[in-house]
């Protein structure tokens, strides 16, 4: 009897797998407040109406990309959904226990440290806690055989300073740990005679290969890093952090641009003639925009994923994807057509770990057709 229950779930999973819409996901990198990316898709997979295609992400994006394509491919929606709750789990675990915390080391002299010292001396055996958990939550054997879920991780070449995207049949752990690498933090990773640093500097995320490589016509961006401000920073950290907005939001200005003005040109007589010029003329962007509240967090939390702020990150990513869902889901639809466009309202919404204040909730970005 249990076997039967247990078949009759499964064909009934399966079933709903089939039916769900198409749709590509683009996910920003930002430390850890990517945890505010796993609420969004926590809720997208527990909705159940999608299916994702496609995936991009870049540094934490990248890590929420790979866990949740390893996750999808073993078990669908759940599968997916209880691996990223187990890999932001790890991240917070590790860091509670991290060297620099244990010794009681302030965080303003750890930040001094790392501003002065390369990391090729203050960590020299290069250790990693992500590559553990990567390597363990991650089957880069199954994600490289994959040919229904296409992946796409950004990582900056040192040499050149451009971005190079990795797709399936070239993932590893060191393909994630050179699309994370911060080089304050971390040595350079190498890949095939070439060293990589954070993908973030270059393309983050990747968007153009999303649409060029999958059939999805549904592209949603999950932004956590804000690139507009309506304040002038004053302290060391603020100055450090905004720079840091800066950098490492202008790819995602620039590929914006360049996605824009490549749909323009698709449009007729192009589309006419060109299936792929066809498929990005009638391209749908969709956002979900974490940065308004994310930016209200002290700057060091992106290096310091406690797991109370992991926890209401996730809340909050949550509570976005939910008011996306209501306001301007994805749908079956006709063919042509803009799909509703989605705003939430701000509302007020506490976030307690140190540091932190009340801040608006994050908002969804009205979705033009591009």
């Amino acid at each position: 009897m249990t076997s039967r229950l247990h078949k009759g779930q499964a064909i009934f999973a399966l079933i709903r797998r089939r039916s769900a819409v198409a749709i590509n996901l683009a996910l920003q990198g930002g430390g850890a407040h990517g945890a505010f990316t796993w609420g969004v898709l926590d809720r997208l997979l527990e909705d159940g109406r999608f299916a994702p295609e496609g995936i991009s992400g870049t540094s934490a994006g990248a890590l929420n990309a790979v866990v949740l394509a390893s996750g999808w491919l073993e078990g669908g929606g759940e599968g997916a959904g209880a691996a990223l709750g187990r890999l932001w789990r790890r991240i917070a675990h590790f860091a509670r226990l991290r060297p620099v915390r244990a010794a009681g080391l302030p965080q303003m002299a750890a930040d001094f440290a790392a501003s002065l010292l390369s990391p090729y001396y203050l960590n020299p055996l290069d250790l990693n806690p992500l590559r553990t958990i990567v390597e363990e939550l991650v089957d880069f054997e199954r994600l490289r055989r994959a040919r229904t879920l296409h992946l796409f991780i950004a990582a900056t070449n040192l040499r050149t300073g451009c971005a190079r995207v990795f797709r399936n049949g070239e993932l590893s752990s060191k393909v994630v740990l050179a699309s994370a690498c911060l080089p304050q933090l971390h040595q350079a990773v190498e890949i095939d005679g070439e060293a990589y640093w954070d993908g973030a500097f270059a393309s983050n995320p990747p968007l153009l290969p999303l649409v060029q490589y999958c059939r999805a016509r549904d592209l949603l961006l999950v932004q956590i890093n804000p690139i507009e401000t309506h304040t002038v920073p004053r302290t060391a950290s603020e100055i450090r952090n905004r720079v840091g907005e800066i950098v490492f939001g202008r790819p995602l200005v620039e590929e914006l641009t360049r996605l824009s003005e490549a749909a323009r040109r698709a449009g007729p007589p192009l589309a006419w003639f060109s299936p792929a010029a066809r498929r990005l003329a009638r391209h749908r962007l969709h956002w979900i925009d974490g940065s308004p509240l994310l930016a209200e967090l002290q700057p060091s939390t992106k290096l310091d994923p406690s797991w109370p702020l992991v926890e209401n990150l996730r809340r909050l990513g949550r509570d976005a994807a939910d008011d996306w869902l209501r306001r301007g889901a994805v749908r079956r639809r006709p063919r042509i057509g803009p799909l509703p466009r989605a705003t939430v309202p701000t509302a007020s919404s506490t976030v307690t770990p140190a540091g932190s204040a009340s801040a608006p909730i994050a908002a969804c970005r009205p979705t033009p057709r591009l």
